[in-house]
Parts: C-alpha cells; structure tokens; sequence
C-alpha cells in the first residue's frame, strides 16, 4: 500500500484519513461479525431451551417420568447439546401422535356408543383429545369406559331383541301386522336392518315396554270376550 501511495504520489494527510478509514472499515466488519455472532448464540441458547422445555412437556403429557436417550448432564457446545436432544424429541413426538390416535378411537367409539344410548345421531367430528394428558392411565380409563358401554350396549341390544320377540309372538296371536307394529316404534327394528344396526336408546326402550303391555292388554280382553 505505502509503495502504492508512493507511486501516485499521496500526501502524507491524505495517507493518515485513508489509515483511519481503513481502520473504521475493519473495525465495522469486526462489529458486524461479533453482533453476528452474539444473535446466533442468543438464538441458539434459546432453541436449546424450547428444546428442553418440549421435551420436558412431552414427557409429562405421556406420563413419562424419563426417557431413555435424553442426556441427563448438560455438556459440550450448544450446537452438540441440541444434537444430543433432537433423537429424544423426535421419537417422543411420534410417540405422542400414535397415543393421540389411540385416544381419538377409543373416544370415538365411546362418542358413538353414547349417541346410540341417547338415540341422537353421533357428531360427525372426531372428539378433542386433550393433548395434556397422554398417559396410559388415561387411557385405560377411557378403555374401562369403553367396555361398560360395550357391556351396556349388549345388554340393551339383548333387551330389545327379547321385545321385539315378544311383540313378533304378540302379533301372530293377535293377527296384527307384526312389521308395521314394530317399525312404528322404530324403523330400525325391523328384520331387514342388522342385529348392530337396531336402535338401543332408552326411548326405543321404552316405546317397546309399552307396546308390549299394550299388546299383552289387548291379548288378555280378546280373551275375556272369548271366555264369556
């Protein structure tokens, strides 16, 4: 540089304003690359931290006290502790959306089961699946809930079939038109619909109780006009 300056001839002024340029130049790279730097720690310490705190929110929402691969010391750089958090993270996240699958059925099926008890039809939309609360204990709750209602679903379906006999019997004594009778009180409990199809709702519970005393009540006049 000074041969350079030489040759064209710069004052010595000029020579210093160029140093001191040069020097403010270097000096504003160097700033630029330390505030660079700074924000990219800053950035990445935060990460690590989110890390952390996802890792420990998805093992609390599965019910996990620990897991294993999640380095227990924190160690190395901070690029290499998020190296050694990511496998965890990863593979609890899998696991949390297979759990959030098994919860979504089997509430599904207990949505499903009380539509029918209630004789109103299912909502169309899957049920929310609080996603705080992933544990198999949870789950097995829901589990236990689902085979109560199956077992009541049985139950029911057992009873209303036993009606529906009754009342089939009823009308060949009585010749009356055993489908009409027993579609009225729903259309479902006719012999063309399936065994699962047929309605279990306390009101179809009910309407059959009735028909069937009603049918019992005119069986039993029709034979004390017999007997007269």
């Amino acid at each position: 540089m000074q041969q350079i300056w030489d040759e064209v001839g710069e004052s010595d002024s000029d020579r210093d304003k160029m140093l001191l340029q040069l020097e403010q130049e270097c000096l504003n790279v160097y700033k630029r690359k330390v505030d660079h730097a700074v924000k990219s720690r800053v950035f990445l310490l935060q990460t690590l931290a989110d890390a952390r705190v996802e890792l420990s929110n998805l093992l609390s929402a599965l019910g996990e006290k620990s897991y294993v691969g999640v380095p227990e010391k924190t160690s190395g750089s901070i690029k290499e502790q998020l190296a050694a958090i990511a496998p965890a993270l990863e593979k609890l996240w899998n696991q949390k959306d297979e759990r959030m699958k098994e919860f979504s059925d089997v509430q599904s099926q207990i949505q499903k089961i009380c539509a029918e008890i209630a004789g109103v039809s299912g909502p169309e939309e899957s049920p929310a699946v609080d996603e705080s609360d992933l544990s198999l204990k949870k789950l097995d709750e829901f589990h236990d809930q689902l085979q109560d209602l199956q077992k009541e679903k049985s139950e029911r379906l057992h009873k209303v079939l036993e009606f529906v006999s009754t009342v089939h019997d009823l009308c060949a004594v009585l010749g009356l038109d055993f489908f009409h009778t027993v579609t009225e009180v729903h259309p479902s409990l006719n012999d063309s619909a399936g065994v699962q199809s047929k309605s279990i709702s306390n009101d179809t519970l009910a309407r059959l109780s009735e028909t069937v005393l009603s049918l019992k009540e005119d069986k039993k006049q029709r034979l004390k006009k017999v007997t007269k």
